[in-house]
């Protein structure tokens, strides 16, 4: 499969959660959650645009300050995607330190908080130059579980249940849009900027009449239908979808909500911290057993399952937990 993203694990199993998610063919990454970051190099750190929290637990979230650290004077823009109070819980980190010298810098980090709420979200600013005092609050519609669309990438989440509300999160790959150079050279067409336009209409979905002005060779200019045009140059290939959901107790809403979010995806990246023999532990806990992983993978019809955030209790159980994963996901 032909993808423009690699995710990554930030730790081991057993270690903080969080996954990076980087663009292969730019110098950008996604980042889900931000426990311990004291593995990953600054360099890569500096790449993210985006960070996607699902609760603000302190091993998700204790790598906040380490990432603001490396980025405040870099100009950057960073957007934070987090559940309801996420507003209240970025500020308060924010307050715990002392901005008067931020006027010594050229180039200031500015963070644009949003929070998920069931029916709406809710976006902020927070400058660095103005002492991450909150500004230009917004709010917007929360439709189709659509946090960000760009061109070539949509993230959705859904809103689970750990006790407090806490995000699952897809990363959907856009459909790959590539012109065949054998098949333009035999409909004697000219290459140029024009193709371009015609892989951003398909990838807009613009109708099939769509009329297009295509230059060809020894003939001038003629037109054709986008229509014509798809179906005499254009290859359509599907993208990467990347799911990744932690800290949330198996119950039918939660599982229900986890399968529409991961439904076919590539790679779901699921925690598992307990073994199936501690269901009752994990129900307690608002936990997922290794079990419980597979069940939800194999009926979300995923490719592959990767266990991780297991209980430091089973340092030496790590096998178990991912053969028994294993095991449910094959339906055995």
């Amino acid at each position: 499969m032909q993808t423009n993203f690699l995710p990554k694990l930030i730790n081991d199993p057993l270690g903080d959660p969080g996954m990076m998610v980087e663009f292969l063919r730019d110098k950008r990454a996604l980042q889900f959650d931000l426990g311990d970051l004291s593995l990953i190099a600054n360099s890569e750190l500096l790449k993210i645009s985006h960070v996607f929290i699902s609760h603000t637990h302190i091993d998700h979230f204790i790598g906040f300050d380490h990432l603001l650290r490396v980025v405040f004077g870099r100009g950057k823009t960073i957007h934070l995607y987090g559940p309801e109070n996420f507003i209240a819980n970025v500020v308060g980190k924010l307050s715990g330190f002392t901005w008067n010298l931020v006027d010594r810098y050229s180039e200031l980090v500015t963070l644009e908080v949003v929070e998920v709420h069931e029916t709406h979200l809710v976006k902020v600013k927070l400058k660095a130059i103005d002492q991450f005092k909150k500004s230009d609050e917004i709010e917007i519609p929360f439709e189709d579980g659509i946090l960000v669309d760009e061109d070539r990438f949509v993230v959705r989440s859904a809103i689970l249940e750990h006790r407090i509300p806490c995000l699952g999160f897809s990363l959907e790959e856009k459909n790959h849009v590539n012109i065949c150079k054998d098949r333009l050279k035999k409909m004697c067409y000219r290459s140029g900027p024009w193709l371009n336009e015609l892989k951003k209409y398909v990838c807009e979905g613009k109708p099939d009449e769509y009329l297009l002005e295509v230059p060809s060779m020894g003939k001038g200019r003629q037109k054709k239908t986008l229509g014509q045009l798809k179906e005499e140059l254009v290859l359509i290939s599907p993208g990467q979808k990347i799911s990744y959901v932690v800290d949330t107790v198996y119950n039918d809403e939660n599982k229900s909500r986890i399968i529409g979010l991961a439904r076919g995806s590539d790679i779901l990246f699921c925690e598992s911290p307990f073994l199936a023999e501690e269901e009752v532990r994990g129900q307690e806990r608002c936990h997922l057993t290794s079990r419980q992983a597979g069940i939800i993978a194999r009926e979300a019809e995923v490719k592959k399952l990767n266990v991780f955030h297991f209980s430091g209790r089973h340092t030496f159980r790590t096998e178990q937990i991912i053969q028994e994963a294993e095991e449910a996901f094959r339906g055995e």
